[in-house]
């Protein structure tokens, strides 16, 4: 017999709510929620189960007889659903709530949080296996729902309404149901870690965790397209550290795979967000090594620029209150277009202020040994895998048009410059066209007397003269002598083999000097230059242009110019033309033509 004034139901009903409330998944959500026992069945009939209002009011009736873990089943599916934001009103309310059931069921079968009660078990449910509400509703559109079906929901809510809509707002407390459960799928990712590496942590009470790591278990669970990334790097949040290397709010390493952040910068937990994404991204699109020669912190500058307005669009946190770099007229702006747009004027640009705060930028570390080079190539591959998997994948959500342009561009592996050149020779030097001439005979001829065979042609002098091209190079004393000798035999094997007739060298450093016309394979050999002063490419640039208004020289190029870029901050090139610069450098204005960067 049972004990007088004792009530099962409600106890296993209790039961229920304590293994949701110990759950690392539904902890924190449920801990803003206000549960209620229907004892006068207001929202909830004699018949079903439960029922929940977006507000986080979640009515049960306890006068149905199941066991704590069937509660908790039940319970658990409600949070599922005010979770992920899927009680909100729509047009044809009935399908859609049962789309949002059928959903939230199968998203905790493969949480394995206890069996459904035995009289919500044995129905018809769609095939398929959609986990998302919005396929399951699409499905159900399609196909129809089934009576059978049509009784499941009227069992599980027992009245007309299993979520009760209100028109306040959602999160009373200040935090959205979403970010609740992210943190309990933060929880739920950190405890399986603990287990897998034979470790368990010895608590009392709730673990105490950062905002910054926080932050980051936050991004692994609801962002796919950085979640591998935010797992790979380490949280420094030393304030002393960031103190010795003035970090006011953030930075990143790269190379030591670290992420610096001040705890006294006193961001909340959206604005966090909003900065740990920032640094990730300034990692996966390896902005410290496309600076190439660019002033360091103006780059910086212009890479927050970009980034920012990436984030704001895709909602990502929200804007650190102390502010930040964003302006629209940079929106449909790439990170070299937005550094050439404020390099023209410099003292403004350097009262621009990155995350770092006013000591630099927030891109920190060195830069082309081994170890860095392997963590750029790493960032670069698990932000593409990220990509494909928000675009292909089940993410919600979109990502801008020009980060995912960017981020395909850095997957290519970059195409090197002896290529790249070659193909440059290929588009100004075709192969000359080969014509059949009867005037004389092939040498084939003899073998076959009664089939007469046309001889090839060889090119005439003339188009073999009109095959040339110009080479301005600089021999200034900043020139290395290797990459000299690296640029000229490259040029020289190219031009033979595109049956190049000769190339007009000029050499250039204070002045001009003309060595005239050179034969490519004179090239190979040793070949003495003139110069080793200064670096001026006008002069060089327009000797040529005067030599084509005389004839001397082919109008419109096209022209190879050589240099360091360590030259005069404007060229101006009327013919056609491209540079060939050494690896890490960049020229002082804005090439018009290809730029082939020599390694």
């Amino acid at each position: 017999m049972r004990k007088a004034g004792r009530n099962p139901a409600l106890e296993a009903c209790n039961a229920g709510l304590q293994l949701i409330k110990q759950h690392a998944l539904f902890a924190p959500i449920y801990s803003h929620v206000y549960d209620r026992i229907d004892t006068e069945h207001r929202y909830v009939s004699s018949r079903g189960w439960l029922a929940i209002s977006n507000r986080g009011y979640l009515w049960l009736n306890a006068k149905r007889h199941a066991t704590p873990e069937q509660w908790a089943r039940m319970i658990a599916q409600a949070l599922v659903a005010l979770g992920f934001g899927y009680i909100v009103p729509r047009a044809q309310k009935e399908t859609w709530e049962l789309a949002v059931l059928v959903a939230s069921m199968r998203f905790c079968e493969a949480l394995k949080i206890g069996p459904l009660p035995d009289e919500l078990q044995s129905f018809p449910f769609p095939e398929g296996g959609l986990t998302d509400a919005e396929g399951v509703f699409r499905q159900l559109n399609d196909e129809g729902v089934s009576r059978e079906l049509s009784q499941w929901r009227a069992i599980y809510g027992g009245g007309d309404d299993y979520f009760i809509y209100e028109s306040e707002p959602s999160h009373p407390r200040g935090v959205t149901w979403q970010e609740l459960l992210a943190d309990g799928l933060s929880n739920s990712v950190s405890d399986a870690l603990d287990k897998v590496g034979s470790y368990q942590q010895q608590r009392s009470g709730t673990k105490r965790i950062t905002l910054a790591q926080k932050a980051r278990r936050q991004i692994m669970t609801l962002y796919p397209l950085l979640g591998a990334l935010a797992a790979s790097f380490d949280i420094e949040e030393d304030a002393q550290l960031c103190s010795q290397y003035d970090i006011a709010v953030a930075a990143i390493d790269v190379g030591v795979g670290k992420i610096w952040i001040n705890p006294t910068a006193r961001l909340n937990a959206a604005e966090m967000l909003f900065v740990f994404a920032h640094e990730l991204l300034h990692a996966g699109l390896n902005h410290a090594s496309r600076r190439r020669g660019r002033d360091a912190e103006l780059w910086n500058v212009a890479c927050d620029f970009i980034i920012n307005d990436w984030l704001i669009e895709m909602q990502i946190g929200t804007p650190p209150a102390i502010g930040l770099l964003y302006d629209p007229q940079f929106s449909a702006m790439s990170a070299e277009e937005i550094y050439d747009f404020l390099a023209q004027d410099m003292r403004k640009a350097r009262k621009l202020i990155t995350l770092r705060g006013r000591a630099g930028g927030d891109i920190i570390g060195e830069m082309g040994d081994n170890r860095f080079t392997d963590a750029e190539a790493y960032c670069r591959r698990a932000l593409y895998q990220g990509m494909d998997r928000c675009l292909y994948g089940s993410a919600r959500g979109t990502l801008p048009a020009g980060l995912i342009e960017e981020i395909r561009s850095l997957a290519q592996p970059p195409v090197p410059w002896d290529v790249s050149l070659a193909e440059w020779f290929d588009e100004h030097f075709p192969p000359p066209e080969r014509q059949r001439s009867w005037a004389r005979p092939s040498r084939r001829q003899s073998a076959t007397p009664d089939i007469p065979r046309a001889a090839i042609r060889n090119p005439t002098e003339e188009e073999q003269r009109s095959r040339v091209f110009g080479v301005v190079l600089d021999t200034s004393g900043s020139m290395d002598p290797r990459l000299l000798g690296k640029a000229l035999g490259a040029i020289a094997s190219y031009a033979l083999s595109r049956d190049v007739f000769a190339v007009r060298l000029i050499c250039c450093d204070a002045k001009a000097y003309d060595r005239g016309w050179v034969r490519p394979e004179d090239m190979v050999h040793h070949f003495t230059l003139q110069g080793r002063g200064g670096t001026l490419l006008q002069p060089g640039i327009d000797l040529l242009d005067t030599m084509s208004l005389r004839g001397d020289f082919p109008r419109g190029g096209p022209v190879l110019m050589i240099t360091d870029g360590y030259c005069e901050d404007h060229v101006s090139v009327k013919m056609e033309h491209a540079w060939l610069i050494p690896q890490g450098n960049r020229l002082p204005f804005v090439p018009r033509g290809n730029v082939f960067y020599l390694s």
